[in-house]
């Protein structure tokens, strides 16, 4: 599909521009057209988060795709309203990217953003209420009853409000009615109050003033100042145990944290008298929510069958875009992903790694952070709002050159990636099914790839069709590891015949005697056993006792899968769903049961 937009259209030419194309995050095939405000034409850039008026009364977080001089034809253009970026949350690579993805999955760049950008970057509005300062109670000719009055009396007290403090003045739920009469009244004035969802954490931290660090003999007075109140001397001593200021006077600036020195029952107001008198300051520090860890252990020394592997990926590499990396369990594609990580790395190059299921992974997780240590980010959806801002904004800033994570982590504001992993590529989780875009993850990011003009390197043990079919087709480069790493073996398999034990009678709970003896060797020896059923859901159907009707999919035309759970029917071809009926649909029989 030819490209609606160039690469010019994503160039960061500002200067001078009195329009912003700006992208919303509303299902609409198109940006909107603002007027760059004077005050703000020298910071406009492509890829700031900024507040527009949309509609009426909407107040949205929109991204700055595109700035030019042509106001729009059919209508006029509404000022931006502020900028919330002092640097850019997104890159131009980026935007060409969502736009690439909207016209490959059929879907809207609005749609797209809402799915790259964190929900902690996009703003959050409440509806508030104030008392209009025009609205007379004597001379109004419209009367107000008791409830009205008692909103009026609160505004009196308090400047604004909010829908639930109304509730609670008045007690009750439904509270829409009467602010809308208030407002024909025109006795209030509802507006919204917008605000960033992502706050930093703060912690209060605690060092000796700077007259008390730079005086000499200035901490000597102090100390004969404080005898005789041991609470106050305590936390002295404590904050020179910590902080040895005599010695190394540089670690004042850091502090100490204020929990710290109180953590054993010392007096709040005992440090709040020496602050008051001089002795120490307080300061806000911004910490990271996201804790630092070092790298434990080095990268393991590849085996021979390894190098091998890892030599021709190389080699691939030098004429094609991709590979993929065909090797059976326990053959050690994680040490050849370690090594080619740290090449891209020391290159100065960005590494995204996507796995597809982050809770079913840990292991790779644990042993990548301990080569990686601190350079490596974690990217999904268990993360807090805020984290996960976090995370992108150590993408933006080199925090976190090294990025794992679940198909989302593709909307990471990379500006430089070297080389995307996709692990276990086969993997039918990288697929979104709802909401748009409903996206593979595995293609996106090889196309991401492409725009970085960075390398791909696929891994499974059993590939998809389609990497396989590629690989063949000589489009990627294909690399095998036939073999496990070191001493490990494949596991031992037995074949049962069903059929055999029935006629025999030998058949009992639907399991075979020879599963039965292992599970009970099993047992014996204080091991563990997993029983894998080839199933899922609850039940494979749903049918009516009566007339035999069962749940069909509307697009595929099999049979919808029952879900307890969640109470609904499931297609697991195409991912439609249906809530449970209450009754038959076909004859109005209240007699549905599950099947099989």
């Amino acid at each position: 599909m030819e490209s609606l937009f160039s690469d010019q259209d994503f160039l960061d030419k500002n200067s001078g521009n009195n329009f912003a194309d700006i992208i919303l995050p509303v299902p609409i095939p198109r940006m909107f057209t603002y007027k760059i405000p004077k005050n703000l034409q020298p910071l406009i850039q492509i890829g700031l988060r900024v507040i527009v008026q949309f509609g009426r009364k909407k107040v949205l977080t929109g991204i700055i795709g595109k700035v030019h001089n042509k106001p729009p034809q059919a209508y006029e253009a509404k000022p931006i309203l502020d900028i919330l970026d002092d640097q850019p949350s997104v890159n131009p690579l980026q935007i060409r990217f969502w736009f690439w993805m909207a016209e490959y999955y059929f879907c809207h760049i609005g749609e797209v953003m809402f799915a790259a950008i964190p929900s902690g970057l996009r703003l959050s509005s409440e509806s508030k209420i104030q008392a209009n300062p025009n609205f007379d109670v004597e001379s109004s000719k419209y009367p107000l009853d008791v409830r009205e009055e008692k909103i009026l009396e609160a505004l009196e007290k308090k400047e604004e409000l909010s829908y639930e403090d109304c509730e609670q003045i008045l007690g009750i739920k439904t509270i829409h009615p009467i602010l809308k009469s208030l407002v024909a009244k025109e006795a209030i004035l509802i507006f919204e109050r917008v605000q960033e969802k992502y706050s930093p954490k703060v912690e209060t931290r605690i060092r000796l003033t700077a007259q008390i660090l730079t005086t000499k003999g200035a901490l000597e007075a102090i100390f004969e100042t404080v005898q005789g109140k041991p609470k106050q001397e305590s936390i002295l001593l404590k904050f020179l145990r910590d902080v040895p200021v005599f010695n190394k006077p540089h670690l004042n600036e850091k502090g100490v944290e204020k929990s710290t020195l109180l953590e054993d029952g010392d007096s709040p107001s005992s440090l709040n008298t020496l602050i008051k008198n001089g002795v120490f300051e307080s300061f806000k520090h911004v910490v990271n929510r996201i804790e630092e860890e070092a790298a434990e252990r080095e990268a393991s020394v590849l085996s021979s069958t390894q190098q091998a592997a890892f030599d021709e990926i190389k080699s691939h590499f030098e004429t094609k875009q991709s590979v993929l990396l065909h090797g059976v369990t326990g053959s050690g594609k994680t040490e050849i992903y370690i090594k080619l990580i740290q090449e891209v790395l020391e290159s100065g190059s960005q590494v995204l790694m996507l796995l597809p299921e982050i809770a079913l992974t840990t292991q790779i997780v644990g042993r990548l952070k301990q080569v990686f240590g601190s350079q490596m980010g974690v990217y999904h959806s268990k993360y807090s709002d805020n984290e996960r801002v976090e995370v992108w904004n150590g993408v933006i800033s080199g925090r976190f050159p090294f990025v794992v994570g679940v198909r989302s982590s593709i909307f990471l504001p990379f500006d430089s990636l070297g080389l995307v992993i996709v692990d276990e590529e086969h993997e039918p989780s990288y697929k979104q099914f709802d909401p748009a875009p409903r996206f593979h993850a595995r293609d996106s990011a090889i196309m991401l790839a492409y725009f970085h003009q960075a390398k791909t390197l696929l891994g499974s043990a059993t590939p998809s069709f389609e990497s396989y079919y590629n690989a063949n087709q000589g489009k990627y480069g294909y690399v095998e590891l036939n073999h496990r790493f070191g001493d490990a073996t494949l596991p031992e398999y037995h074949l049962s015949n069903i059929s055999a034990d029935r006629k025999k009678n030998l058949l009992k709970l639907d399991s075979t005697r020879l599963l039965r003896e292992k599970i009970q060797h099993a047992l014996e020896n204080q091991q563990q056993v997993i029983i894998f059923q080839n199933r899922r859901g609850y039940s494979p159907y749903v049918q009516c006792e009566d007339c035999g009707w069962t749940g069909q999919c509307v697009q595929c035309d099999v049979s919808l899968t029952y879900h307890q759970f969640a109470e609904e029917l499931r297609c697991h071809y195409c991912g439609y769903k249906e809530k449970i009926p209450p009754s038959c649909p076909a004859c109005g029989s209240t007699q549905l049961s599950t099947q099989g």
